[in-house]
C-alpha cells in the first residue's frame, strides 16, 4: 500500500475560493509506549504572504509547506475561514482517516438528541473518555448514529467500521472536519452546541487514559481562543494523532490535521512535535488579527 492514509472512496472534491489511514483502534487505548527518538529536525516555513495578484493557493501553499518542513510522517490537512467561506490551506483534504477520538464529536452530537446527560458527554468530550463513549455508543445505536449524521451534516467521505463496536475505527476527511464542525456551529440547538464546543475548549491537558492532549492546535494556537477534539491510536503497524477543532474569536477558523509514522523509526514525542509544527503553519496563516 503506497500510503497509510486512502484516497477518498466517495463523493466529489470539495470547492474552494481558488478551485479544487490505516489504523486498529482500540476501544479502550493505554498510553502509547515510549521508543528511542531518532534524530529529525523540524524545519518550519513561513505561511506564504498573498502575492499581489491576490490570495496564495490553499493547496499550492500547503504542498510548498510539506515540501520543505522535512516532516518524517505522513499528513493531511485543512483550515477554513467560515466566515468568508474558504479555504486558507489544504493538503490532501479529501484522503480518509480513521477518526479515532474525533468520531466523539458525531456521537456526542446523537447522544444529546437522545436525552443522554450533558455532564457525561461533556465529559466524553473534555477527558476524552473511552469507557463514555463505549457507553453512548450503545445509547446512539453504534454506526446507525454515524451514517445519519454523515446524510445530515453533508459528509462525503464519512462512513463507519464494519466492526459494530469499532467507533474509532469511523471513516472521515479534513473536509469532512469541516462541514461537521460548521453543523455543529450552526445546526444544533443552542443547548446541544453549547455542551460541545464548551466541553472542546475546556480540553484537559490529558486524556482519562493519560495521554498528553496538548499536541497540534492546542499548543501551536496557544494565546487564541480555541476549541479541540484530540485523537490518538496505534500500533499495527502505525502510530496515528489527529488535531481537530477551531480557532479564533467565535470559532471563525476551523482546522483538521491527521498525522501517521511508523512507529519503530518515530517516537511518540517527535510525532507529537510533527502535528505541533503543521498546526503552527496553519496557525501562521491565519489573518490577522486572528
Amino acid at each position: 500500500m503506497p500510503h497509510r492514509f486512502s484516497p477518498a472512496l466517495t463523493g466529489k472534491t470539495i470547492a474552494w475560493a481558488v478551485g479544487a489511514v490505516v489504523a486498529v483502534f482500540s476501544l479502550t487505548i493505554g498510553v502509547l509506549a515510549a521508543m528511542p527518538e531518532p534524530e529529525a529536525d523540524i524545519r518550519l516555513s513561513p505561511a506564504p504572504e498573498p502575492s499581489s495578484e491576490g490570495e496564495a493557493d490553499p493547496e499550492s501553499a500547503a504542498a510548498d509547506f510539506m515540501g520543505g518542513a522535512g516532516l518524517a510522517g505522513e499528513f493531511g490537512f485543512a483550515l477554513y475561514d467560515s466566515a468568508e467561506d474558504r479555504y486558507l490551506l489544504a493538503y490532501r483534504p479529501d484522503d480518509v482517516h480513521f477518526s479515532m477520538s474525533v468520531s466523539k464529536v458525531l456521537i456526542a452530537v446523537g447522544a444529546l438528541r437522545a436525552g443522554a446527560d450533558p455532564s457525561r458527554v461533556a465529559e466524553m468530550i473534555s477527558r476524552s473518555d473511552d469507557p463514555i463513549a463505549n457507553e453512548l455508543w450503545g445509547v446512539v445505536e453504534g454506526p446507525v448514529v454515524i451514517e445519519e449524521l454523515a446524510e445530515e451534516m453533508g459528509l462525503e467521505h464519512t462512513t463507519p467500521s464494519p466492526d459494530w463496536g469499532r467507533w474509532g475505527d469511523v471513516l472521515i476527511s479534513a473536509s469532512d472536519i469541516v462541514r461537521m464542525y460548521e453543523f455543529v456551529l450552526t445546526g444544533l440547538p443552542e443547548g446541544d452546541r453549547a455542551v460541545i464546543v464548551d466541553a472542546m475548549a475546556a480540553t484537559t491537558e490529558f486524556g482519562s487514559d493519560g495521554y498528553d492532549q496538548t499536541f497540534g492546535i492546542p499548543t501551536a494556537a496557544d494565546g487564541l481562543d480555541w476549541a479541540v477534539k484530540q485523537g490518538w491510536g496505534c500500533c499495527k503497524p502505525d502510530l496515528f494523532l489527529v488535531s481537530t477543532g477551531t480557532i479564533g474569536p467565535d470559532h471563525r477558523y476551523i482546522a483538521a490535521v491527521f498525522g501517521a509514522w511508523d512507529e519503530h523509526e518515530v517516537s511518540e514525542e517527535q510525532a507529537a512535535r510533527e502535528m505541533t509544527a503543521v498546526a503552527e503553519f496553519l496557525v501562521g496563516a491565519l489573518p490577522d488579527p486572528a
